[in-house]
């Protein structure tokens, strides 16, 4: 059996569900955006502390993140259960505090990242390791603090009658806050000349935005039909209860603890192969079109036979080149580059096909007569268009300042614009909430002009630049798309970009505070890993080297690009030529990560369970089966926020129920 339509079951817009066309009096109302701002300043709070302090199952991880749900599930249980009929909150306030929620989540990664980055190389660097001391005279006071005492009371703690050194901080802060400020705004801008494209014209599901969607749906009585539903709440239990048996075991080490997967290696040992069960990986996937979720799978699997071939053969693959960092697909730079030709590829594509629409956008941005209607957006287009433009410009002049030239800026501006934009597209396509770029864009940049191109000083930018140009969950754009395509669904909407600034502005002042308070209290050497392993990534792995030696242009690496865009081209020739053809080229930046390779196995229980379900009980039954995946979703999310809570109480470090 076909998969099924689109129209008809998950891929529905926000606007298009019942009862909307009734509540126009909601949406961001003043109560709306006064809670979603405190919902945000208290994750920003709790996320630093449960990561860095109680370093248990994590609560911030992927676009939508156990925190957020969980937080949101609490709310609807206060707000629309509990209290009095008179004082529940509409379905498009709901959908408004999540949208804020949203895109404020970014925000503490991006923060956690800038401050590791800032001190690592000062705190670490020695005679004995010139790769850092050779960064430290070309750091500018505005992008990091320069003070030596400042950076090591903050990696060992200061006594309790000193007081944090916040002189030292203000400059870098306020400095780099601006620019991710600025850089919210231009991603969120593109975002609205996108949105109406991917969630009208190619009907993207948004897989990761079903659950918070049906979890704002209002009916009768207290509990909407979700929650009435007896199918999620066994979903809901699964995880739940495995949770509770491992978290249960971390207190009381003679009860059991419940494995959710093993390791198997493939190609004499060189290749590993996870076989793990992960709850919200399996429950998002099972929204996503067949073709995509096998995709995901499938690609990953002849990545891992690629990959273990090479390593059999004493390729490449087996030793990490130098010529990418490690979080560029595990620092394979041959996988790493042929995921950003994939990744050209797809923007190319999703710009042609959307080029009416695009036409038409800027059209009416310079006053010539077009068909293209803003009267659903935030913002006009005109506003999108000029405010991408003046923002860029500023983020132009900020990098420029801080010692990159003008047309490096322009390539890095092109390769982070295909990055992100690619990015929010897999996602909002796909679902996969923990998807990631193959390739840091300042590393492909670097790769393709040569390190010698930059100035030392534009090398230590790029270097602190990796907290917004690394990708793992600090790229704003899919939050700015959902939060958009949510939109729909709010009666009263005027406004609402202000909120979403002001949600990742609060984000973003008090993760930095928070980082900065509980570093000084307790030492960033006795918090979580990020401060005594990966602080000095950027420089030790990437940026020093390049300083002790420079880089010449990556001409082979250049010609792994040109071989991954052969063969996303191909791929997508075949999607648009052939209508039986099965493979999505969307999912193929997914197969060179760490992320799939660790995840694939749910993706493809997911894919089968779905594909069983559409074969045996057609529309009707993967209607009905739904719920079960929703409450798998937040039977995780619950689990994860319950535990948070006990070991704050009890003082427990390292509960980590789900891995």
């Amino acid at each position: 059996m076909a998969d099924v339509p689109a129209k008809s079951l998950q891929d529905r817009a926000p606007g298009e569900r019942s009862g909307m066309r009734e509540e126009v009096r909601d949406g961001l109302t003043g109560r709306a955006f006064l809670i979603g701002l405190a919902l945000c300043l208290f994750l920003a709070v709790v996320i630093p502390y449960n990561r860095m302090v109680i370093q248990g199952t994590s609560l911030h991880f992927y676009f939508v993140d156990r925190g957020v749900l969980f937080v949101f599930l609490l709310l609807i249980l206060l707000c629309n259960v509990v209290l009095k009929p008179g004082y529940t909150l509409k379905r498009g306030e709901l959908l408004c505090i999540f949208s804020m929620l949203l895109v404020s989540m970014p925000a503490l990664w991006m923060v956690k990242w800038l401050i590791a980055f800032l001190t690592g190389m000062t705190y670490y660097a020695s005679p004995e390791r010139p790769d850092l001391e050779a960064v430290l005279p070309h750091v500018f006071p505005w992008t990091a603090p320069r003070n030596a005492e400042a950076v090591r009371g903050f990696y060992e703690g200061l006594p309790p009658d000193v007081s944090i050194p916040w002189l030292a901080w203000l400059a870098p802060l306020a400095s780099w806050g601006s620019f991710f400020l600025v850089l919210f705004g231009v991603l969120i801008c593109i975002a609205v000349m996108f949105r109406k494209q991917w969630s009208e014209h190619e009907r993207f599901a948004f897989p990761i935005l079903q659950v918070p969607l049906e979890m704002a749906e209002t009916g009768r009585g207290r509990l909407n039909p979700l929650f009435r539903n007896r199918l999620m709440w066994a979903g809901f239990a699964i995880p739940l209860l495995i949770g509770t048996i491992n978290g249960l075991n971390h207190y009381f080490h003679t009860l059991p603890r419940i494995q959710m997967g093993t390791m198997l290696w493939i190609f004499q040992g060189t290749t590993p192969l996870p076989l793990r069960l992960h709850f919200a990986i399996l429950g998002y996937s099972y929204f996503v079109n067949l073709d995509v979720s096998l995709s995901i799978w499938l690609f990953n699997v002849i990545s891992k036979v690629i990959r273990g071939t090479l390593a059999v053969l004493g390729a490449e693959y087996a030793d990490a080149s130098g010529m990418v960092g490690r979080f560029s697909s595990r620092g394979s730079s041959f996988l790493a580059l042929t995921g950003m030709g994939y990744m050209l590829v797809l923007a190319a594509y999703s710009a042609w096909t959307a080029r009416g629409h695009l036409r038409g956008i800027f059209s009416r941005a310079f006053g010539i007569p077009s068909t293209a209607d803003d009267s659903g957006e935030v913002i006009s287009y005109r506003a999108a268009v000029f405010g991408a433009l003046g923002g860029l410009v500023y983020l132009g002049c900020w990098l420029h300042q801080a010692g990159i030239s003008l047309a490096l800026i322009v390539f890095l501006f092109f390769s982070c614009i295909v990055v992100f934009f690619v990015l929010a597209r897999i996602v909002s396509e796909t679902g996969f909430v923990a998807a990631y770029s193959p390739i840091n864009p300042a590393e492909f940049v670097v790769c393709a002009t040569g390190s010698a191109a930059f100035s030392p000083a534009g090398l230590v930018t790029l270097g602190f630049g990796y907290a917004w140009t690394m990708t793992r969950v600090s790229n704003g754009m899919p939050g700015a798309l959902g939060a958009l395509w949510l939109s729909r669904g709010m009666g009263r909407k005027r406004g609402l970009i202000w909120a979403l600034g002001a949600a990742m502005a609060v984000g973003l002042i008090v993760a930095s505070k928070m980082t900065l308070d509980l570093g000084y209290a307790r030492g960033g050497l006795n918090l979580d890993r990020h401060f005594r392993d990966y602080s000095r990534i950027p420089f030790d792995a990437f940026v020093g080297p390049r300083m002790l030696e420079p880089s010449p242009v990556f001409t082979r690496g250049l010609v792994y690009t040109g071989l991954g865009m052969g063969v996303a081209g191909l791929l997508t020739l075949l999607r648009m030529r052939l209508r039986w053809w099965p493979l999505h080229p969307v999912a193929l930046p997914l197969s060179t990560i760490w992320y799939t390779d660790t995840y694939f196995f749910s993706v493809f229980l997911a894919w089968g369970m779905k594909a069983i379900a559409l074969k045996f009980g057609g529309a009707t039954l993967f209607r009905r089966t739904r719920p079960i995946f929703m409450g798998i979703i937040l039977g995780e999310a619950t689990g994860a926020g319950v535990w948070a809570i006990v070991d704050y109480f009890t003082g427990t470090i390292g509960n980590r129920v789900f891995v």
